[in-house]
């Protein structure tokens, strides 16, 4: 069973390199990766180049957001599972692939697990353990690290792509959409993911604002109970802050 990975890039260079290099030492053999890139004016082409070989899809396209090149990699990816790993992110070890396909192998149709936020000198800034799913997790704001949000390509086909209307939290809104449905969801009880801190959605007030209107829509949208959804989404991030105090040491 293939694999597919998606990178969108747009300048990416300080940290291109330590993903795709993350991308190529794992040791799942059945894998395809696709990078897009939006037109970046920075080194990250030069990046690009010096990996080319390892990339089987390269595009270059005009910039639409993020989720307008994440679902042009979906449309042309030709794993039967696909995941995603941000520029800025990369895979904790070797063998995260080969976990994640195993769980795949066993019938899941959705595979998930943690993540780990540090900043700039290596110290851990919050530590999002996803824990086991339940369905009535999902009222109370509760969702997966989306980077570790692994997805069987036919479930994008039977419901549709990433809401492009949506600039922050449309990663919120596909994963109250997929994870409402009759799927086989495994969590895998691991750090699958390093990030770095420091998001989109959180670089000013203005985008905070606007992502709690997102999230409050994509619960909307999903049949659930809008402000009172995003409250717990929010106040979930203390429990992450907090297993962050306790997971003090360098990445």
């Amino acid at each position: 069973m293939k694999i597919s990975i998606i990178t969108a890039t747009r300048n990416s260079c300080p940290t291109l390199q330590r993903a795709i290099l993350s991308y190529i030492s794992q040791d799942y053999p059945d894998k395809q990766y696709i990078v897009i890139d939006g037109l970046s004016q920075d080194c990250t082409l030069d990046v690009i180049k010096k990996y080319r070989d390892y990339i089987d899809v390269f595009v270059t396209k005009t910039p639409q957001g993020i989720y307008n090149a994440i679902n042009f990699g979906i449309k042309i990816a030709s794993g039967e599972v696909i995941g995603l790993l941000h520029s800025d992110d990369f895979f904790a070890y070797n063998g995260v692939l080969s976990d994640v396909m195993e769980l795949f192998e066993q019938g899941a149709d959705i595979v998930y697990g943690d993540v780990v936020y540090v900043r700039e000198d290596g110290k851990i800034w919050r530590y999002w353990k996803a824990g086991n799913f339940s369905l009535s997790k999902l009222k109370f704001g509760w969702m997966p690290p989306h980077t570790t949000f692994f997805v069987k390509r036919h479930l994008f086909e039977k419901y549709g792509l990433y809401r492009e209307d949506m600039r922050i939290a449309a990663d919120f809104e596909m994963v109250l959409r997929l994870m409402s449905k009759n799927v086989k969801i495994y969590y895998l009880p691991k750090i699958l993911t390093i990030m770095s801190a420091g998001g989109e959605s959180n670089k000013n007030l203005s985008n905070i604002f606007r992502k709690m209107k997102e999230d409050r829509l994509a619960a909307k949208l999903n049949g659930y109970p809008g402000w009172f959804t995003v409250m717990f989404k929010n106040l979930r991030k203390i429990d992450q802050l907090a297993q962050m105090l306790l997971s003090r040491k360098k990445i």
